[in-house]
């Protein structure tokens, strides 16, 4: 089955956001722990604790993070959304920092009821960073746009409860006020990887990312980084069939 006009021309928009050429790479590896509970019908409370690496020789990083998050879908099209995902790294020469923001989201799923799934995210963050040289919380604001499709690869329907399914999507960053001084804040992200749903409960995704920075502050290079991420989920109950895609509010 080809994938819908309407998917290829989002993708094709944010990819184009990216710009530039980068000039580093810088591999990672992500792993995620999430679970949801679904209640009322329409709403999924979900929390998300992931572990991230800048992987090689030089320069590095390490950081963890938790995600909770809530999520109302009032009709099969529509969904909202608010987190408030925290975070602490290590970034090199002992330098610890820490981010905390709010996330308020949009999310429109054009073929909710069809085989191939197609939703358009956005997402404004209100962000707020400390531990950076010269003390001090740093405070900016940043929207980001995300096109993503998924598609079942064994069965027709994404309700399934055990099938395999594919995920391709393409996210651009903007910040709105300035750039904090941090790794990157402007940047554009592809992934593409397979999911299995073991049971409506269990699930789990392997994804490769490819992940370009446009901007950066303090001199540092833009970078071009290869990104492998693991994704476990665990659903405790669940949200209506149509509604309760599962792909996590707070990544």
């Amino acid at each position: 089955m080809s994938m819908p006009r309407h998917a290829l021309l989002w993708l094709a928009i944010i990819g184009s956001a990216a710009g530039g050429h980068a000039q580093r790479n810088n591999a990672q590896v992500w792993v995620d722990g999430l679970v949801g509970h679904g209640f009322g019908g329409s709403w999924m409370a979900e929390c998300e604790v992931s572990f991230q690496e800048l992987l090689g020789p030089g320069e590095g990083w390490t950081s963890w993070n938790i995600a909770p998050s809530l999520e109302v879908s009032p009709t099969p099209h529509w969904s909202f959304m608010a987190a408030l995902p925290l975070s602490w790294t290590r970034q090199q020469d002992d330098l610890d920092t820490r981010e905390w923001r709010g996330q308020l989201g949009v999310k429109y799923n054009f073929t909710p009821f069809g085989r191939v799934q197609t939703r358009l995210n956005l997402r404004h963050e209100f962000r707020n960073l400390q531990g950076f040289e010269g003390g001090g919380v740093q405070r900016s604001q940043r929207n980001r746009l995300r096109a993503e499709v998924v598609v079942p690869l064994d069965v027709r329907s994404y309700d399934k409860d055990t099938m395999w399914y594919g995920i391709v999507d393409a996210e651009a960053f903007f910040v709105l006020d300035r750039d904090p001084d941090e790794r990157f804040a402007n940047r554009t992200r592809w992934r593409v990887g397979a999911g299995r749903k073991f049971s409506y409960n269990w699930r789990s995704e392997l994804l490769f990312m490819l992940q370009t920075n446009r901007e950066s502050t303090s001199g540092i290079e833009p970078t071009f980084d290869p990104m492998v991420r693991l994704r476990v989920k665990y659903y405790f109950t669940p949200r209506s069939r149509k509604n309760a895609l599962g792909m996590g509010a707070g990544q």
